[in-house]
């Protein structure tokens, strides 16, 4: 079980994540929900995300949020998409609603 307090200004105030399931606790609310429900809230309400935007809203280490990102896509509930810089180097990788 991780747990991860957070010290910067955010609605979140801290994250416990153990195996697929996130407690989120903040002043003004207290709840437990399954991580692949927190993102497809995330991303309805805000639209194609990073997975660094995605990251500093959960508060969720990059990797265990990727490793859930990628079997979401895997089951079709999000799709990955690539937007093309307009400099040198990596495309933006946007994850969006299936």
């Amino acid at each position: 079980m991780l747990t991860k307090k957070i010290k910067e200004k955010s609605l979140i105030q801290g994250v416990v994540i153990s195996s697929r399931r996130v407690y989120v606790y903040s002043d003004e609310t207290d709840q437990e929900i399954e991580l692949e429900n927190l993102l497809i809230n995330l991303l309805r309400d805000h639209g194609p995300l990073t997975r660094n935007e995605l990251v500093s809203l959960t508060h969720i280490p990059r990797s265990t949020l990727y490793d859930n990102l990628a079997k979401m896509i895997s089951d079709g509930v999000i799709a990955k998409e690539s937007v093309p810089r307009s400099t040198r180097g990596r495309p933006k990788v946007l994850f969006k609603l299936a």
